[in-house]
């Protein structure tokens, strides 16, 4: 047994935990935890563990994962990153390697990904469990606190185990010069195992940005400002991409106080650019390695020397020259570390590859263990660490750790080739690259022409090629270029392969593919790595290889063809030749010009808009059109439209689809159009909300002040009154009477409530005439509107023959508040709460736990009415004397409650609830 340490990681986490309890541990756009509550869901997966020695944690950065993290960490286990994104038979050798027979699992597991025999616990639940926080595990010094799974080059990964010992003294040297404590922010993403331990330990809390957060340069900018973030760890790759959304003037400063660039070499433009837009924060420097943990960090400064800093206590750098021996002061070598506190023991299950890179040697008269780093660099006389580059066993792309001698080996498997060497370059043009630089004979030669079309010179890898190696490998381990050399360039001194000798990319505009077309396919074809006339037009970027980080390259190179905003989720989904068409539309597509007076019309496609389109249609003067705001996707714009039209019995000619979005200013449109419609249009109906009960509160309520901004803005443009629809989630689930005009966030307010309170408060201070028309769920008796909660709540009583006890909960015909919103001219500002006096009743004996255990119900929906369960007996009084005023006649024929439930649930419904139901007529 190792000596013992003076503390550990588990035992400082619990005591954070018990120290910090109120305080905000982390959140994420869909949950938020204290440290309270983070303890306690530690404990409940770590009561789970059983006699795990190792375990899996399956899922992306969030806070599930952050949680099991924690909870794998108290309880003394070794865990290993699983990532979603890998390749089957690389998710399944990782398991065999490291014997993991028990996962965490932080998201859904697709069916198949995981052995029959691995046994699952679902952090979900585990993070409103009520357990007694955990406590610390006794570790030993030289046990793992984590693996390391590198890229995977082969299909095997390659396996590297971080001691407690190591970590925690790396912790403790970086306090000194990256202080966490209460009230600081942390944003977190890459390099999330190890990175998110720091700042629990000391009460920061951490923030995991979104999917849509890091979708684009603009979008993570926005994110920073908007959740506050003090710090955060990025890639020079994705720093530089994030630069590009920050104002040369700097605009609004981001509240970044601390900055750290980790995976690869920074470089004085990029430093310098740093300090000119992030002007308030420190910009770091970190050099680590997964077998030695952190090595240095270093400020980048004006009049900066390039180093990485000196390495830090447990630590010193030898550099070697090609014979082993000492480099004196200042002269490059191949980069070694020593300090046995801090190195790593090895590789699992790779003996010989654990040899040629912890190395036994004997310096200057000692025996000394090293790591060889796979760098070039020195040592100067203040003992300041240069890293000149790769030497050529391992290499960095966009901070992905590459194996080289492994990915030789699986592209043996397609190509014939003497010698291979991948390599990473700058393309001009294009941006960093991997390339692999081969010889062939004829033999060889011939092989790869006949299967594979290859010849002399820069090639692109082929699609069939490319394709056939996804099945094996992550997409950035695969080359993007392949170029057939005559020779291997060879150093005159040590006969090894001189890298800075091979020939460098030619700018990727100057590469002969014979590509032609359009900027859509020859942007894609480039950052892809392919010949244009090798992808497939109906294809997405993503489907042919494209991940987010070189969509971000893809999405800069369209904007700069097409001189234009371009939207990320079209760059990455939309199919190319369609992406094509809708960043090519002439002025006269988009929008349609305006011709004739009409109104505006948001959420024309959803299940409330289409049926205020076909109320509108009938109602509105002939010569009056329908504006109708639609966001595009994989079909156009008008097509969804045109649909919409059809399953309404609309004349398509009352209608005029505007391409746009609430989520730009001037709702995503140019000036021009903007000033025409608003000419055009004398009123706007606002029906389109994003309803997803799992992002949270603050992203919820951020979104639709922006929405109503836009929507706002185009109001007073147009001298236009504003119809809104808001919701009853406003209110809680029990209680009342509520009141039809402004109200509060009550406590436990979903992200969905909160945002159309917050919407309601814009609307109010904003001085247009508007009703805000508050609506419970809506229902059609001939179309159930499968996204609503209790639709699926009753489709799931009728499959089970089976309701909980009290079921009850509001609901009102769609088609009453489409013809309210459609008649409904603004005169000042009116609220009112479209809600029948008396809710919709089903008749239940279960007791609602029992029913959610065998309900057949998606799971998120399941965790959803088990987190919320005042939601099956919502019942709030609702005032609605406005409401009846705005409804002609008969108030109950808004909610035809019997005939709901005679149409949804038949068997159910034969107890009588109501003395009837009057029909509706429109």
């Amino acid at each position: 047994m190792s000596d013992p340490i003076q503390g550990s990681l588990p035992a400082e986490l619990v005591q954070a935990m018990a120290r910090h309890a109120d305080r905000p541990a982390m959140r994420d756009r869909a949950r938020h935890l204290s440290y309270g509550q983070l303890a306690r869901a530690v404990a409940a997966m770590g009561a789970g563990l059983g006699d795990a020695a190792a375990v899996g944690i399956y899922g992306v950065p969030g806070v599930p994962l952050g949680a099991a993290v924690v909870a794998a960490t108290v309880a003394g286990r070794p865990f290993v990153h699983l990532d979603p994104a890998m390749p089957d038979q690389v998710l399944g050798n990782i398991l065999d390697e490291l014997r993991i027979d028990t996962v965490i699992a932080c998201q859904p597991v697709p069916q198949g990904r995981l052995p029959a025999a691995c046994r699952v616990i679902e952090a979900a639940p585990c993070l409103t469990a009520d357990a007694a926080p955990a406590q610390a595990a006794t570790v030993d010094p030289g046990d793992p606190v984590y693996l390391v799974a590198t890229s995977g080059t082969t299909g095997r990964p390659k396996c590297i185990p971080v001691t407690h010992d190591a970590a925690w003294l790396s912790y403790r040297w970086r306090d000194a010069h990256t202080p966490y404590g209460p009230g600081m922010r942390v944003g977190i993403y890459i390099f999330a195992i190890w990175e998110l331990l720091r700042p629990l330990r000391d009460g920061a809390e951490l923030v995991f940005p979104g999917l849509n957060d890091l979708m684009s340069p603009q979008a993570l900018v926005a994110f920073l400002r908007d959740a506050r973030i003090d710090e955060m760890l990025f890639t020079p790759s994705f720093l530089e991409k994030t630069l590009t959304a920050i104002a040369p003037d700097g605009g609004t400063p981001l509240p970044l106080r601390r900055v750290i660039l980790n995976g690869e070499v920074v470089t004085p433009a990029l430093a310098a650019e740093a300090r000119r837009k992030l002007p308030g924060a420190e910009i770091l420097n970190l050099y680590s390695i997964c077998e030695t943990h952190d090595i240095s960090l270093t400020r980048l400064e004006d009049g900066c020397d390039g180093s990485v800093g000196v390495a830090m206590p447990h630590l010193r750098a030898v550099v070697l020259d090609d014979d082993d021996r000492p480099c004196p002061p200042g002269q490059p070598g191949r980069l070694h570390f020593e300090g046995p506190r801090m190195l790593g023991p090895g590789y699992v299950n790779r003996p010989e590859e654990t040899a040629q890179r912890f190395r036994d040697l004997v310096i200057e008269g000692r025996a000394a263990r090293l790591y060889d780093t796979g760098d070039q660099g020195f040592v100067a006389p203040d003992g300041r660490i240069h890293v000149l580059g790769r030497i050529a066993h391992m290499l960095k792309l966009r901070g992905h750790s590459i194996q080289t001698a492994d990915l030789v080996q699986t592209l043996s498997g397609a190509l014939r080739f003497r010698q291979a060497i991948p390599w990473v370059q700058q393309i001009p043009g294009q941006g960093q690259a991997l390339i692999l630089y081969y010889t062939a004979d004829a033999e060889g030669a011939d092989h790869n022409a006949r299967h594979w079309g290859l010849g002399d010179g820069w090639r692109r890898m082929p699609a069939d090629l490319a394709r056939r190696l996804q099945a094996q490998l992550p997409r950035y381990c695969i080359p993007a270029w392949l170029v057939r050399l005559d020779e291997v360039p060879l150093h005159p001194v040590s006969g090894k392969c001189d890298h800075r000798a091979l020939p460098p990319a030619p700018p990727a505009d100057r590469i002969a593919t014979g590509d032609a077309g359009p900027p859509v396919l020859t942007h894609a074809a480039a950052i892809l790595g392919l010949a244009a006339a090798d992808l497939d037009p109906d294809r997405s970027f993503q489907d042919q290889g494209g991940d987010s980080l070189s969509c971000v390259d893809f999405l800069i190179a369209l904007e700069a063809a097409h001189g234009r905003p371009v939207d990320f989720e079209w760059a990455l989904t939309l199919p190319l030749m369609r992406l094509h068409a809708l960043l090519t539309q002439d002025e006269a597509a988009r929008p349609d010009r305006p011709d004739r007076p009409g109104i505006l019309l948001t959420g024309a496609t959803g299940f409330l808009g289409g049926h205020v389109l076909a109320r509108l249609a009938a109602s509105l003067p002939p010569d009056q059109v329908i504006y109708c705001l639609v966001r595009p996707r994989n079909r156009d714009a008008q097509d969804r439209l045109m649909r919409a039209a059809r399953d309404h019995g609309v004349d398509p000619a009352r209608l005029r689809a505007v391409p746009g979005t609430l989520d730009q200013p001037m709702l995503g449109l140019d000036g021009d159009s903007h000033a025409g419609l608003a000419r055009a249009v004398s009123r706007v109906i606002h029906c389109a909300a994003m309803v997803n009960l799992a992002v949270d509160r603050d992203h919820m309520e951020g979104r639709a002040r922006t929405a109503i901004g836009h929507v706002l803005d185009f109001c007073r443009a147009a001298g236009a009154g504003l119809v809104f629809s808001s919701s009853t989630s406003a209110f809680p689930d029990q209680g009342g009477s509520f009141p039809e005009g402004p109200v509060r966030p009550f406590d436990g307010i979903s992200g969905y409530g909160a945002a159309k309170i917050a919407a309601e408060a814009a609307i109010a201070a904003s001085g247009v005439d508007a009703l805000i028309l508050r609506l419970p769920s809506l229902y059609d008796l001939d179309r159930p509107n499968p996204r609503d909660i209790y639709e699926t709540v009753m489709a799931a009583c009728a499959r089970m023959g089976r309701a909980p006890r009290d079921l009850r909960f509001h609901m009102t015909d769609v088609r009453a508040a489409a013809q309210v919103m459609a008649d409904h001219r603004p005169r000042g500002l009116v609220w009112a709460n479209l809600v029948a006096d008396r809710p919709v009743t089903v008749p239940g004996d279960m007791a609602p736990a029992d029913w959610l255990d065998q309900a057949p119900l998606e799971p998120a929906m399941a965790r959803f009415l088990r987190d919320a369960p005042d939601s099956l007996t919502a019942d709030p009084a609702c005032d609605n004397a406005r409401a009846r005023d705005l409804w002609p006649g008969d108030f109950d024929r808004i909610s035809q409650a019997r005939t709901l439930l005679a149409r949804r649930l038949p068997a159910m419904a034969s107890a009588p609830r109501h003395q009837g139901d009057p029909a509706f007529t429109g």
